[in-house]
C-alpha cells in the first residue's frame, strides 16, 4: 500500500530538513572545492549543476541551501581581491545576472519538481483506490448477495485448500420452500433463505458455508470429528427459522445429507457433493419430502 510519508520519485528524496541542509552543503562544498582547486574560468557553469541536483533531489529545502552557497561563491569569485565588498563595474553586473540565474533556476526546477511529486503522489492515490475498489469487488463476487455466504465461485477457488485434510461435506437445502415462496411470496422466501444462510454459516463458520444454488447450501468442514459435527448439525437443526405452512406458523426444517472422507485430490470434492446430495435426497424421501424445491 502506498504511504504518503513514502510517497516519493527516484530524484526526489524524503528525508528530514536537517538532512537536506547537511548534503546540500555537502555536494556544494565538493564542486566550490574543485572549481577553486582547478581554478576554473567560470565556476557557475560547475555550480549550477549542483545547484540543479539539490533542487531536484531535497526540493526547496536542499535547493535554497545550494542557490545561497552558490551565490556566496559568486561573490567571492567576482569580488576584488575576493573581498565580498569591492567589484568592478563589469563584475558587478555579472554578479546580478548571476543572482537573477541562481533564483531563476532554483525555483524553476523546484517547483517542477513539486509538481512532479504531485502528480506521482495523485497517480500513487488513484492506483490505491483502484486497487481497493478491485479488492472490493472481487470480495463481493465471492459472497452471494442474499445470505452473505460465499457462492460457488468461491467455491472453486476454495477447492486447493481442503486437499489433505479430512473433510465432511455435507448439502442443506430448506423443507417445502417451494411451498413457501408459492403461497407467501418471495419476500418470505429470502427471509427464510438469509435466516436459514446465518445459521449454517455461524453454525460451521463462513469460511466453510456455501450457497450452492436455490435453497440448498454446501458446507465443507475439515479436520472435524464426526462427533464435533455431529453436535453442530443437531445445533442447526435447533435454530429453525419459523414460517406459515399450510396455515398455521411452524419451524422450517432442514434436510442433510452428509460424507466423512480424506481428501487426497480436490477434484474429487464433486464425487462427494455428488454422494452428499444423494443422501440428502434419501433423507427427504424417508420424510415424504422427496419433490426438489
Amino acid at each position: 500500500m502506498y504511504k504518503k510519508e513514502h510517497k516519493a520519485t527516484l530524484m526526489q528524496l524524503q528525508v528530514g530538513l536537517p538532512v537536506k541542509i547537511l548534503a546540500s552543503v555537502a555536494i556544494m562544498t565538493v564542486l566550490i572545492v574543485f572549481v577553486y582547486y582547478f581554478n576554473i574560468p567560470n565556476p557557475n557553469m560547475i555550480l549550477i549543476a549542483g545547484l540543479v541536483l539539490c533542487s531536484a533531489m531535497f526540493g526547496f529545502g536542499g535547493g535554497i541551501v545550494a542557490a545561497v552557497i552558490m551565490f556566496f561563491y559568486t561573490l567571492f569569485f567576482f569580488s576584488t581581491d575576493n573581498s565580498f565588498i569591492e567589484f568592478t563595474p563589469q563584475n558587478l553586473q555579472k554578479v546580478g545576472v548571476s543572482l537573477v540565474g541562481i533564483l531563476v533556476d532554483m525555483l524553476l526546477v523546484c517547483f517542477l519538481k513539486r509538481a512532479e511529486v504531485q502528480a506521482f503522489n495523485k497517480v500513487a492515490d488513484l492506483s490505491e483506490q483502484l486497487r481497493l475498489e478491485n479488492e472490493h469487488l472481487h470480495n463481493i463476487s465471492l459472497f452471494d448477495p442474499l445470505t452473505g455466504i460465499k457462492n460457488r465461485l468461491a467455491l472453486r477457488q476454495d477447492f486447493d485448500s481442503y486437499c489433505g485434510h479430512e473433510v465432511t461435506v455435507m448439502m442443506i437445502d430448506i423443507d417445502k420452500f417451494k411451498q413457501i415462496n408459492d403461497t407467501r411470496g418471495h419476500a418470505e422466501g429470502d427471509r427464510i433463505l438469509k435466516e436459514s444462510g446465518a445459521a449454517i454459516s455461524e453454525t460451521f463458520g463462513r469460511e466453510y458455508s456455501y450457497r450452492y444454488g436455490g435453497d440448498e447450501f454446501l458446507v465443507i468442514l475439515p479436520d472435524e470429528s464426526e462427533e464435533g459435527f455431529k453436535e453442530k448439525l443437531d445445533a442447526l437443526m435447533s435454530r429453525r427459522p419459523v414460517a406459515e405452512v399450510d396455515g398455521a406458523k411452524t419451524a422450517v426444517g432442514f434436510s442433510a445429507g452428509f460424507v466423512h472422507e480424506k481428501l487426497d485430490d480436490p477434484k474429487k470434492l464433486r464425487d462427494l457433493f455428488a454422494m452428499a446430495d444423494e443422501r440428502m435426497y434419501q433423507m427427504k424421501q424417508s420424510h415424504g419430502l422427496a419433490a426438489r424445491a
